[in-house]
């Protein structure tokens, strides 16, 4: 039997799930933003009883690579390394995050790309385009500035967007800096849900070496305190 604990960290709301044999026995997500490192652990403990299973029965874990937030990815990443080092005999294995937006579309209508997307920093989103026939990803993961009056014909490096759907959680942002362009719809899924993590290939990762996909490095701000040095 295989007992996977699916963890998603990636954006501002925590999800967390367990799968038995591929199929979801259990989940919560937060209904509050900002809460990993309060919410993580409980959540875990919560799956786990829901499931009727205890941690050293788990067999994987399942993790959200990224991109997202540096901060919640962090959480993320410490709580499964720590897990693993708790439990020698259950392997880490990373998702990428895009994709598993992209696989979680049920219905691309007549769109023959989609454009999965997290929130980045302000006025950007993290973005990468699929084939709507099996997601095939047609580009890198690009952090997309919006208020660029190119981004659009950055996309896919000048070539033509044909029927876009738009869909994870950046949308509403794509939305607001779109102009009537008929090229993008939109649809779910509008949010992140640790039952994603299921669809991409999992990439087996070394505990000790394995850091998430930031692609951007931390905000870092100058306090505009005096020093005291």
């Amino acid at each position: 039997m295989r007992l996977q604990l699916l963890l998603e960290t990636t954006t501002e709301v925590c999800s967390v799930a367990i799968a038995r044999d591929g199929a979801i026995v259990a989940e919560v997500t937060s209904p509050e933003v900002q809460q990993h490192a309060s919410h993580l652990t409980l959540f875990i403990e919560q799956v786990l009883g829901e499931a009727g299973v205890t941690a050293p029965e788990l067999t994987e874990i399942l993790i959200s690579d990224g991109p997202g937030s540096y901060t919640s990815l962090r959480v993320g990443a410490a709580t499964a390394k720590g897990l693993c080092v708790a439990l020698p005999d259950l392997s880490l294995s990373a998702v990428p995050t895009l994709e598993a937006v992209a696989r979680a579309v049920a219905a691309p209508g007549d769109a023959d790309k989609l454009f999965a997307t997290i929130n980045s920093r302000r006025g950007e989103v993290f973005g990468q385009v699929f084939s709507a026939a099996d997601c095939a990803p047609l580009t890198e993961v690009m952090n997309v500035r919006l208020g660029d009056p190119r981004w659009r014909g950055h996309l896919l490096g000048g070539g033509g967007l044909g029927k876009m759907l738009v869909c994870g959680p950046g949308q509403h942002r794509v939305r607001e800096a779109l102009d009537d362009d008929n090229a993008f719809s939109f649809g779910p899924p509008n949010a992140l849900a640790a039952r994603f993590l299921l669809g991409p290939a999992p990439r087996r990762q070394g505990v000790a070496a394995y850091e998430p996909f930031y692609l951007n490095q931390p905000f870092v701000t100058r306090s505009k305190k005096k020093s005291l040095l």
